[in-house]
């Protein structure tokens, strides 16, 4: 079973992975062969989805994926915002309790645990510093 965080998360995916394709419960249903009323309350947040009924819904929102969609998030996607040091500098950025000289701090830390050659690394320790 899917535990509280995951399962909001998975709902507000499905919801709207349903509403970009235009897929209606019933079609959701019909085609994962997960009964009307269950996938309903998976989405109104009423009840948890096993992992099997997870797996069977998301298959088939994952197969009925247009292949312009598909294109559309992989051409996103660069090295840059691959980068697990920028998604870290990121993360710490982004939180309120940490101003500038912290985040400056645990990025070196961070960057001397990871021992990862300097050319990555120095980049984005360079914005950090």
């Amino acid at each position: 079973m899917f535990d509280e965080g995951n399962e909001v998360q998975f709902r507000d995916w499905l919801t709207l992975q349903l509403r970009s394709r235009r897929m209606s419960l019933r079609q959701l249903a019909h085609r994962s062969g997960v009964n009307v009323s269950t996938v309903s309350r998976i989405v109104r947040g009423e009840r948890r989805p096993t992992l099997r009924t997870a797996v069977r819904l998301a298959r088939v929102v994952r197969d009925s994926a247009d292949e312009s969609s598909a294109s559309r998030f992989f051409g996103s996607l660069t090295a840059e915002s691959l980068d697990p040091v920028r998604e870290v500098e990121r993360a710490l950025r982004a939180d309120g309790h940490l101003d500038d000289k912290d985040v400056r701090k645990v990025m070196q830390v961070y960057l001397q645990t990871r021992h990862v050659p300097t050319e990555g690394a120095g980049a984005a320790g360079g914005q950090a510093g």
